[in-house]
Parts: structure tokens; C-alpha cells; sequence
């Protein structure tokens, strides 16, 4: 397999590239393909920020959205098949270029709707003016080269490309029909999933098809308070947003805050909250009655979350934010928590399927390293936690290492803990049998499954 790593080159300066903005789909995907690669970028907020940035239409922004994450999901068999033709290898190569490359072979394997000389002539054109004529040829003849070889009839990427540790990793722990299920999943653009004060859903709904009847809207199909919207555009521009609707938060991680079980008036720890979506959760439920302390080694992040829940109605709960870093210390706070959640930092591989740029980040040893850390942040959150109230994990990834194999550490640990079942708090989901509730590719295959969870609880006993 190729590699795609870009590990001893020098991310491009800032305003290298300046003369030649992208102004067309094709030019939009390869420039944030080399900001994904080179300079660590996320593809969802670099798409946004350069679909802006060009003004495209609807569709152009969804050929290049298309063009970014299919050319993620399979940028090993990109690779492999770009690298034969450089004779400086992929490593030696500059960066725009391979991105141009990389974005032109994506197109010509895998969109047959898109004639041959509009993918070599944009790219050309593009590197033209970016590199010069000397690299413009170049690329023209590299291009060509693979346009002789393209399909007859070339169809849509099915299926993301990992590594093959990371394979049987997740066969290990979701097994090969999951496993492969998990990686042919969803071609499409990602949904935006919104959460809505709880029993107002049908009003959300009502309101924003028919305000926005080109767009699609329905309701979630395992969170009571969530909303599915595609083509709407910018949520924070939907009716009834800056009135306190909803905000943006995905289902499974309304489904980690319904786990958690918050009523109103208990006194409820969100750790590890960073911009604090849970935290907007866990208010909501508990009707803005009670106290509500967030915590996170990010003060940046925390300090966005009064403003949401002033914006939502939620402002006369007690809320207190605390930065902290758990790994080290309890940094000033104290027990007496009817609940405490941690949703822990974590290799994130429950959001694959949305996050196609994590393949390029992770290796090997991140699992067992997120693990560790897990591990010590839940045993300072069990001093938290009143004896008789609840303490729930949370990790958004998929793996024994994280998740099932923390948990059974941490009890190790604390003699207090007592196993409950995750889903307790659950409509119509049950736990696994021993308690943990798994969400993602083991609750749906569907085109809006949610991201990936393992969630366990426990009561605390004195």
C-alpha cells in the first residue's frame, strides 16, 4: 500500500497560493485536500470555509464536497495509483500538486458524470497558475496517462480504505459483517443532525419543511429529540434557531446524554465537555432545574457555553465551568455529584464515516495510549460522584482497547462500582449483556446511522 503520510514535508506558508484562489468545484476539492494533508485541517470546516471563499453554487459546493471526502475514503488506492508516475515518489512531490492529482484520479476511477477533459484541462489550468507551465505539463502528462486507462463506465467509490491494522481492529471488536458494513456505509455527504428542546420535535419539523422545502427533514430515528436535515445549509441560519429551537449535536451523542439520566433538580458534572453540547443536553432534560458544572482542560471552549444556554431558555439553572485537566489533578472540584458523565477523549473511530481524515492521523499505538489516558480520568471523576449517584463513560470510538477493556481496568480499581445497564435511560434500545451500550454500526446500517459510542454506567455504592 502507498503511503500517504506527509510527515517530513513543510506545511505551505500562509498566502503561498493567494494568486490563485479556487474558484471552480474541482479547484475548491484539491485546495482542501492539501489543507487536510499538509496543515492538519479538518475537511468538513476547510470545505465550508473554501466553498465561502469561491462562492459556489449548491452544486458545485456537492461535486467538491464529493470530490474531498470520496478522494478520503480511498486515498490508498488514489495513491497507488498517482505514486508509478512521479518520479520523485509521493513524499518529494509538492503538496498542491498531489492534491491536484490525487482529487483529478478520484474523478477520473470514480465519477463517470464528469467528462475526461474537464478533470485534465480544470486541473492544468489550475496548476498553471498556481506552479507554472514546467508543472502544468507535468500534470498534463500524468493526467493523460491515467485518462487512458479510466473506466468505461466509472462508479462511485462504496467503500472506505483503511490500514490493514486498523481493520482488524475494528473486526475484533464489531466483528466482519459489521466491520464491512461499517466501511461501505454511507458514499454521501454527512447529514446535519439537530437536537431539539425535548417534546417539540413535530414543531421543528413542521416549521423547517415548510420554510425550506427543497431541503430534507425528519426525525431521528433513535433519539426522541432529534432532527436529520440535508441541503438546508447553514443550521445557524434556520428559522428558529436564534430564538432557542435547537442546536446542532448528532445522534449518538444525544443518545450518550439520554443514558446519563439527568432530572431536574440533581446536581449533574459534565467533564470533558468541550464546547458543550452534552452539557446543553443534559441541561435540557433537567428542565433548567438543578445545578450543571462543565469541565474541560479548554477554557476557549467552556466559555462558549453560557452564552447557548442563555440562547436556549436554560440560563436559570446553576451553572458553574471549571478548566481543569482530569489526567493531572481535580483542579479545585468537589464531590457530591448525583451524576457525572465522561465523554473521554478517544480515537475517535466511531465518527469514521464523517471524519475520513482521522485515517491520515492515526497508528497503531493511539489506541492503547487513548486508553490509558481514559483510564485516569475516570478513576478522579469516581471521586466525584456521591455515593448512591451515577457515574457513565462515554468514548465515540470503536475498539476493545477503549470502551469494554477501560471499563473492566477502572473496575479493577474501585470496589464501589457496580455495573448498571447503559440504556436504562433509553427508549426502545437495549444494552449488550454485559451492560455496555453500543451505538453505531451496531445499532443500524442506515444512510443517517449515527456515530459510533460505547457507553457503560455504573452506581456507586458508599
Amino acid at each position: 500500500m502507498a503511503s500517504h503520510h506527509r510527515a517530513n514535508r513543510k506545511p505551505l506558508a500562509r498566502g503561498q497560493d493567494s494568486a490563485s484562489a479556487p474558484t471552480t468545484a474541482r479547484e475548491v476539492a484539491a485546495t482542501v485536500l492539501l489543507r487536510v494533508v499538509e496543515q492538519g485541517a479538518y475537511a468538513m470546516q476547510a470545505l465550508d470555509s473554501e466553498i465561502q471563499r469561491a462562492r459556489l453554487s449548491e452544486r458545485d459546493a456537492a461535486l467538491a464536497t464529493e470530490i474531498v471526502y470520496g478522494s478520503l475514503r480511498v486515498l490508498p488506492e488514489l495513491d497507488a495509483i498517482v505514486a508509478p508516475r512521479l518520479k520523485r515518489g509521493l513524499a518529494s512531490t509538492d503538496g498542491l500538486t498531489l492534491a491536484v492529482l490525487r482529487a483529478s484520479a478520484y474523478q477520473l476511477a470514480h465519477l463517470g458524470r464528469v467528462p475526461t477533459h474537464a478533470i485534465v484541462d480544470g486541473a492544468v489550468g489550475f496548476i498553471r497558475r498556481a506552479r507554472g507551465r514546467p508543472v502544468a505539463g507535468f500534470v498534463n502528462a500524468v493526467l493523460r496517462k491515467l485518462a487512458v486507462q479510466r473506466p468505461e463506465d466509472p462508479q462511485p467509490a462504496t467503500r472506505t480504505v483503511v490500514p490493514e491494522w486498523l481493520y482488524a481492529s475494528l473486526a475484533e471488536a464489531l466483528g466482519a459483517a459489521r466491520t464491512q458494513a461499517l466501511l461501505e456505509l454511507r458514499s454521501g455527504t454527512p447529514p446535519v443532525c439537530l437536537c431539539v428542546p425535548h417534546g417539540k420535535r413535530h414543531q421543528v419539523v413542521t416549521t423547517l419543511t415548510t420554510a425550506i422545502p427543497h431541503a430534507q427533514i425528519a426525525a431521528g430515528d433513535l433519539s426522541p429529540d432529534a432532527v436529520i436535515v440535508r441541503r438546508a445549509g447553514d443550521p445557524r441560519r434556520l428559522p428558529g434557531f436564534a430564538q432557542g429551537g435547537f442546536w446542532v449535536q448528532e445522534e449518538g451523542a444525544q443518545l450518550v446524554g439520554l443514558a446519563v439520566g439527568a432530572a431536574p433538580g440533581e446536581q449533574v458534572a459534565d467533564l470533558c465537555a468541550g464546547h458543550g453540547g452534552k452539557t446543553l443536553f443534559l441541561a435540557n432534560r433537567m428542565g433548567g432545574r438543578g445545578g450543571l458544572t462543565s469541565a474541560d482542560v479548554d477554557e476557549a471552549k467552556l466559555a462558549l457555553i453560557p452564552g447557548e444556554l442563555s440562547r436556549l431558555g436554560l440560563a436559570g439553572l446553576a451553572f458553574s465551568a471549571h478548566t481543569v485537566d482530569l489526567t493531572v489533578g481535580l483542579g479545585g472540584l468537589s464531590g457530591g455529584y448525583d451524576r457525572v458523565l465522561v465523554d473521554a477523549p478517544c480515537a475517535g473511530l466511531g465518527t469514521l464515516h464523517r471524519r475520513p481524515e482521522l485515517l491520515l492521523r492515526l497508528a497503531p499505538a493511539d489506541l492503547d495510549r487513548m486508553a490509558s489516558v481514559q483510564l485516569e480520568l475516570l478513576s478522579r471523576a469516581c471521586q466525584l460522584v456521591r455515593p448512591g449517584g451515577s457515574l457513565t463513560y462515554a468514548v465515540c470510538s470503536l475498539s476493545r482497547a477503549e470502551g469494554a477493556g477501560v471499563a473492566a481496568a477502572l473496575e479493577g480499581r474501585f470496589e464501589t462500582l457496580r455495573r448498571a445497564d447503559a440504556a436504562a435511560h433509553l427508549p426502545d434500545i437495549a444494552s449488550d449483556s454485559d451492560g455496555i451500550l453500543r451505538i453505531g454500526p451496531w445499532l443500524s446500517r442506515g444512510a443517517s446511522a449515527p456515530d459510533g459510542y460505547q457507553v457503560v454506567s455504573w452506581d456507586v455504592t458508599a
